[in-house]
């Protein structure tokens, strides 16, 4: 993970924050590990608590995308509104839809269609979009799961005969 900063202003003054891999240091300080702080795990991120004074910033690791420390509800990188996004039940039902397709077309496909899921359900994109991409992504899914079974039944065909 490439280095990322952010400048945090509070009521106690202005803190910067450094994300190194998976160290984090405050006001240039002694890089402390991710691990050290209070966290919480989702499916695809992790949310940590990250002490600034008497107040405290939430660091989001997300799968597949840029870290963000919110403040307060502001993205510390961009000013704008933050709030943790959670999966909506549409998504869960096409995440259900990869799990159960993973025994017929393979668990690798299945686990590459399950993290761009999540990833496509938490973007920014309307709604519409989204879920569209979704079912591409089942039928993209199912399309090369069969195209990868015929060619093993093509293959095992020809040795047998």
């Amino acid at each position: 993970m490439a280095k990322k900063s952010w400048s945090v202003t509070t009521d106690e003054g202005t803190f910067s924050v450094d994300l190194k891999g998976s160290k984090v240091s405050i006001n240039g300080g002694t890089p402390e590990r991710l691990n050290r702080f209070a966290k919480k795990t989702h499916f695809i991120d992790t949310e940590y608590t990250i002490p600034l004074g008497n107040r405290t910033a939430t660091l989001v690791i997300q799968s597949m995308a840029s870290p963000v420390l919110a403040y307060n509800g502001t993205d510390c990188a961009t000013g704008q509104p933050w709030e943790y996004q959670k999966i909506p039940a549409w998504g869960w039902v096409f995440l259900v839809i990869d799990i159960i397709l993973a025994p017929f077309f393979g668990w690798l496909w299945a686990l590459l269609a399950l993290l761009v899921s999540a990833v496509v359900i938490r973007s920014k994109l309307n709604t519409g979009i989204k879920i569209l991409l979704c079912i591409i992504l089942i039928i993209a899914a199912i399309a090369l799961g069969l195209i990868v079974g015929v060619a093993v039944g093509a293959a095992v065909a020809t040795t047998y005969y």
